[in-house]
């Protein structure tokens, strides 16, 4: 919801240290469970298994979804990532006023 690597017109990257960079901290999330499920394969020697890396381009695909089924009462969709504060506001805001 709050990373971001903007870049100019001509390709030039905006955002080139932490101060233009914003990273969420302890102040914007949650407090996380990790839960693990274990599932030993039945086809190898003490059930081991590869480890793999999951696919990092459903997660902000399924996170637009559910903030635009959130506000779509509201008349706002979000078209643009990532999905910040600032931009939710601003689409309500908008959304709001009917511009």
């Amino acid at each position: 919801l709050y990373e971001e690597s903007p870049y100019s017109d001509t390709g030039q990257p905006l955002a080139t240290t932490f101060v233009d960079y914003t990273m969420p901290g302890s102040t914007e999330t949650d407090a996380i469970r990790v839960e693990h499920m274990e599932t030993p394969s039945p086809f190898t020697e003490y059930g081991i298994k590869g480890v793999g890396e999951s696919g990092a381009i459903s997660p902000p695909a399924t996170i637009a979804n559910a903030i635009n089924d959130a506000l779509r009462s509201m008349g706002v969709e979000l078209r643009e990532a990532p999905m910040t504060p600032r931009r939710v506001l601003a689409a309500i805001q908008s959304a709001r006023s009917g511009t």
